[in-house]
C-alpha cells in the first residue's frame, strides 16, 4: 500500500513538473506553424538600410559614413536607435573588416541597457520617407591604411536590416 502511494505521487510530481515545464504558444505561433509556407507573414520590419561613403577620401582618423533607414511602406514605422548610428559613439553596430578578413580592434563604448527600451529611443519614420546621419567610423575603430569592408552588422535591438557592404580605402593622410 505504501509502494503504490508511493508511486502514485512519483506520477502526479512528474506530471505536474512537465506541464508547468511547457513552453505557452502564442496564436501567432499557431497561426504560423499552420499555415502554408507562401502565406507566412514576416516579423520583420518593412525598414531598408542603406549604407554609404559621406566623403571622397578616408584616412585612418577621418572616415566619413552614410547610414540611411528608408521605410517603403504605406504606414509609419519605427526603429530603436541603440546599436545604430543614430546613436555614434556607443555600441559596436558595423561589421569592418580588412583584405584579410582581419577586424580592426574596437575602441568605441559599450552600453549596458535597461529593457524594454524607453519611448525615447525610438526613431519614427513618415510612410514612403527616410532618414539619414553621417558618422566617423574612426572614432569606433583604430583603423590603419589599407582596404576595408563595412557593413552595418542589423538585427539586435533595432530590429533593422543588414542592407548593403561598400568597400573602402583607407590612406595615411
Amino acid at each position: 500500500m505504501i509502494r503504490q502511494l508511493s508511486i502514485l505521487i512519483l506520477i502526479a510530481a512528474t506530471a505536474f513538473t512537465g506541464c508547468r515545464n511547457q513552453k505557452p504558444v502564442s496564436t501567432a505561433d499557431v497561426a504560423q506553424q499552420s499555415a502554408p509556407d507562401s502565406e507566412i507573414v514576416s516579423n520583420r520590419t518593412p525598414l531598408k538600410t542603406r549604407l554609404g561613403s559621406a566623403a571622397n577620401t578616408f584616412t585612418k582618423d577621418s572616415v566619413m559614413l552614410s547610414f540611411t533607414v528608408i521605410n517603403e511602406s504605406d504606414t509609419v514605422q519605427r526603429f530603436c536607435k541603440w546599436e545604430t548610428p543614430f546613436e555614434p559613439g556607443i555600441g559596436k553596430y558595423m561589421d569592418l573588416t580588412d583584405a584579410r578578413g582581419t577586424e580592426p580592434p574596437f575602441i568605441g563604448a559599450m552600453a549596458r541597457r535597461v529593457m524594454p527600451p524607453p519611448p525615447e529611443s525610438y526613431i519614427t519614420i513618415p510612410p514612403h520617407d527616410s532618414i539619414r546621419t553621417v558618422f566617423n567610423l574612426a572614432d569606433n575603430y583604430s583603423i590603419e591604411p589599407g582596404q576595408y569592408t563595412v557593413k552595418y552588422s542589423g538585427g539586435g535591438i533595432s530590429g533593422l536590416d543588414a542592407g548593403n557592404e561598400i568597400d573602402i580605402s583607407v590612406t595615411d593622410q
